[in-house]
């Protein structure tokens, strides 16, 4: 059976946000090939990862933002057959298109390929995008993607239960959780210990469905009823940035959070953060404009760490976390939980220890990279032989 599979992205930035990146780059038994519109050089804002262009076999599209592509939305027709004869030049097997909204550009190409494909949708573009454009937004993924995709991919029940409420055949849906490289990440040394002061740490974009605000509400709750000896650590960048230092500012927090910018995937960086904090605190919310989270990164990296987390009932989250057993999970913008959640954490060393140790059980045994990867190249082979 040939096993080469090609990779559709719109921006160049793409292939450095660690969610796609690891799915390209760590197959086992495939081969990756990418197509690429767009070139963008700004990086993802959580953390980013290495893709090395002049290596890996990479197929940049015309730059220009032709009639088709910015009025169309799809890609011209030059385009196009610059698509299918790298499809025919490299023997491609098997489409696999990031987000559902990129998907919808490349539509063409899974219609006519004739070959099997996958789409992979990540938070906004199952929640939020569908309701975009008076609704268009959700005839944009019904036509285009979810009659032309052979196979849907969800990151949990949630989003399957999204995709089928906007008009996808529940036959074509499979969950499927890409998983984080936890050997990176896993750190069984661990010493869970009393220390005068208890470090927070959030890893993420500052975009609103992370909570941010929320979390920082939550604080200063803890701030009001005389709770010091913590520091929030917050790593990313966004949109979001001024407002949230706005706020610390305003409601004198800055001897209690601090914000350390954006930092490189699985650098020496980031991992000294994971190993220096005691509780991780990921507070996802559906923003106004209906944007959810799939299942966070951060949050598994932070359960592969030994890290006891808390975060809400929002989206994928519920199905890596365990409320109380390997987790803590509230209500979205439920305050006075929240704070309640994160004081039982600071306060019991015993609780941490639990949490954490079964939180990276959980991890291991369910959230790895290559156990994820695994799965996502037999369903790669299930639709090859199913198309052979």
């Amino acid at each position: 059976m040939n096993r080469n599979v090609l990779h559709f992205v719109r921006k160049t930035s793409q292939l450095k946000a660690t969610f796609i990146n690891d799915q390209i780059t760590k197959h086992e038994r495939y081969n990756p090939f990418v197509v690429v519109k767009e070139r963008i050089e700004k990086l993802y804002d959580g953390g980013f990862a290495d893709f090395d262009f002049e290596k890996s076999k990479v197929l940049l599209l015309d730059q220009n933002k032709d009639f088709s592509y910015k009025y169309r939305k799809k890609i011209c027709n030059p385009d196009k057959i610059r698509i299918f004869n790298y499809i025919r030049e490299n023997n491609i097997s098997i489409l696999h298109f990031h987000y559902g909204t990129d998907a919808g550009l490349y539509y063409e190409i899974m219609k006519e390929s004739k070959l099997p494909s996958v789409v992979s949708f990540y938070g906004y573009d199952a929640s939020s995008f569908p309701k975009a454009y008076f609704g268009l937004g959700k005839v944009f993924l019904k036509k285009r993607v979810f009659k032309n995709a052979t196979r849907v991919l969800a990151m949990s029940e949630d989003m399957k239960k999204d995709f089928m409420n906007i008009g996808c055949e529940e036959e074509k849906i499979i969950v499927h959780y890409y998983g984080v490289n936890g050997e990176i990440y896993f750190y069984p040394e661990r010493k869970y210990t009393d220390k005068e002061k208890v470090i927070l740490l959030d890893v993420c974009s500052l975009v609103p469905q992370k909570g941010h605000l929320f979390l920082l509400k939550g604080i200063n709750e803890l701030v009001k009823k005389g709770i010091k000896n913590f520091e929030l650590r917050i790593v990313g960048t966004g949109e979001m940035k001024s407002s949230l230092i706005n706020f610390v500012r305003e409601n004198n927090l800055k001897e209690y959070v601090i914000f350390l910018g954006a930092m490189k995937a699985h650098s020496e960086e980031i991992l000294r953060e994971y190993k220096n904090a005691e509780i991780f605190v990921h507070p996802s919310v559906i923003p106004e404009n209906g944007d959810k989270e799939g299942i966070p990164g951060t949050i598994s990296e932070a359960m592969f760490s030994g890290l006891p987390v808390v975060s809400t009932y929002h989206a994928g989250i519920p199905y890596i976390i365990e409320d109380g057993k390997t987790g803590l999970l509230v209500k979205e913008w439920d305050l006075g939980k929240l704070s309640d959640a994160i004081l039982l954490l600071i306060n019991d060393v015993n609780i941490r220890e639990r949490i954490g140790r079964s939180a990276q059980k959980n991890a291991k045994e369910n959230l790895d990279l290559k156990l994820r990867e695994e799965e996502l190249e037999k369903i790669y082979d299930s639709l090859i032989i199913i198309n052979f």
